[in-house]
């Protein structure tokens, strides 16, 4: 689900329990408020009537055929009266407690209840000794003190409160209840109107939670829209995507560290690509594991050194930028096979190649490796002369030269300018064995020291020792015959 899609709902959740709970809120306490100030009317006007009847005459009307006495008659004009002094009261009555059930005595006047004119059998007053039958227990209340309903009563002629207070006799004691029912029609009418406040209130909310939401999308979802799929388009390596730095101070704090950190992150990824294209992208990784840090250790590795004969007199004969061209082609010939076999191209020397095996990055078997990797370099060699159809006189052929041995192997520069490589009298040992080809007419030659560490067995044969070429040592050098060789030097 979007973001702004959750804080619209969230937002209209906020405003509809904000305005459900204040309309709620409103509505229970003014109802209540409504409903305390009926019951205190009718408890007051029902203790105030109650004092207006005489309990003694109450006490003597006990049969039906009483209703029509001068003593019935006086106390149902009385109650008449009492119904008529305000225009929500209904009826008032009288009633006594006879053996544990609630009985009438004197009921209100008939009285055309529904308006059509006709006083119906359930209009005529309750005869004397009429049953009521399962009386609340605020009515029960009422013949010891004043009590009126908790809450409205609903029947067929609407809603309907009633108040209760006893009636005394001359002694004092109570000997009936006076009752008095009152509409709470304009209470619902009232309440009804809160109510229709309320849904207005609500629906007012809903607009507003739209508008907001409407608001926020323009002002703050839309950016941050750009932004996440700028950061997308940024994991996926594209660090072209700017945003435009306008808009709410946030917003344009949020665009400025984006666009400084895909600047950043753009030139961290031309460094890392530049750097992948001179160690290969396994060492650059190990490296940059291990932080790029001025300095070196002494670690045991298999060097490979390749140099093109005859490049002297390439150069005499070819224009330099065919001679460049030619060159590249071979280089990145021989860069691709030494890569392929998990080697490290450390350095070109004009036509040389130094490639490592086994530093940085560790190499099982790195002596194999790197043999197998000579012996398809110089293969690749002889497939780019008939590629570039070279004649006779411009076809290249390299040779090459393997050892194993400690290097001094690290970084070495400046902080500002760094170079890995490797370095050491292994190295220099690696560049005389190359030269021993020439003399020796092979393509490939390896120092004993190499061929100890699994080197024997691939096609390396010995040659006995040799003295190498510019040091004053002595060494046992393997070939590896065939080839192409032939008797000229370079």
């Amino acid at each position: 689900m979007r973001l702004s899609v959750k804080l619209f709902l969230g937002i209209l959740l906020i405003a509809v329990m904000a305005s459900g709970a204040t309309g709620s809120y409103f509505y229970y306490q003014a109802r209540s408020a409504m409903l305390d100030s009926i019951r205190d009317q009718l408890k007051a006007t029902a203790k105030i009537s109650a004092m207006l009847v005489d309990g003694d005459i109450l006490q003597e009307l006990t049969e039906p055929g009483q209703m029509i006495s001068p003593e019935y008659l006086e106390i149902q004009e009385l109650m008449g009266i009492i119904a008529q002094t305000s225009q929500e009261y209904l009826f008032a009555y009288t009633m006594r407690m006879e053996n544990g059930q609630v009985r009438f005595i004197v009921d209100s006047p008939a009285h055309d209840d529904d308006g059509d004119g006709v006083i119906s059998e359930d209009e005529l007053p309750e005869p004397i000794g009429a049953l009521y039958p399962d009386p609340p227990m605020e009515l029960l209340q009422g013949f010891v003190r004043p009590s009126s309903d908790e809450r409205p009563h609903y029947d067929q002629w609407g809603a309907s409160m009633s108040g209760y207070a006893p009636i005394h006799d001359s002694a004092g004691r109570p000997v009936a209840l006076l009752g008095i029912d009152m509409t709470v029609a304009t209470v619902e009418g009232k309440l009804a109107a809160i109510r229709q406040a309320g849904l207005i209130s609500l629906f007012i909310a809903l607009v507003v939670a739209l508008g907001m939401s409407w608001y926020f999308s323009r002002s703050i979802f839309r950016p941050l829209g750009k932004l996440q799929q700028a950061l997308g388009k940024v994991g996926e390596g594209d660090y072209s995507q700017r945003l435009d730095e306008s808009g709410p101070k946030e917003i344009v704090a949020s665009a400025r560290s984006y666009n400084a950190m895909v600047t950043e992150l753009r030139e961290k990824a031309l460094m890392k690509n530049s750097l992948g294209k001179i160690l290969g992208t396994e060492a650059m990784e190990h490296l940059l594991k291990n932080r790029l840090e001025l300095g070196g250790e002494m670690h045991n590795a298999t060097l490979l050194v390749c140099d093109l004969r005859g490049f002297s007199r390439l150069c005499q004969k070819l224009p330099p930028k065919l001679l460049v061209g030619l060159l590249n082609d071979y280089l990145t010939a021989m860069v691709e096979v030494i890569q392929r076999h998990g080697g490290i191209v450390d350095k070109f020397v004009g036509d040389m190649v130094l490639a490592v095996f086994g530093h940085p990055v560790p190499l099982e078997k790195e002596q194999r490796v790197a043999l197998s990797a000579a012996k398809a370099m110089v293969a690749r060699c002889d497939e780019l002369n008939e590629q570039l159809r070279l004649g006779p006189e411009l076809r290249l052929r390299n040779s090459i030269g393997l050892h194993s041995g400690p290097v001094l192997a690290g970084i070495i520069g400046s902080p500002e300018r760094m170079e890995y490589t490797v370095m050491g009298h292994s190295v220099n040992v690696a560049s005389r064995i190359e030269r021993l080809t020439r003399p020796l007419y092979v393509r490939i030659a390896a120092s004993m020291d190499f061929t100890l560490n699994h080197g024997q067995g691939h096609g390396l044969a010995s040659v006995g020792t040799q003295s190498l070429p510019g040091m004053d040592a002595e060494m046992e050098i393997y070939v590896l015959r065939g080839g192409g060789e032939e008797p000229s030097s370079g």
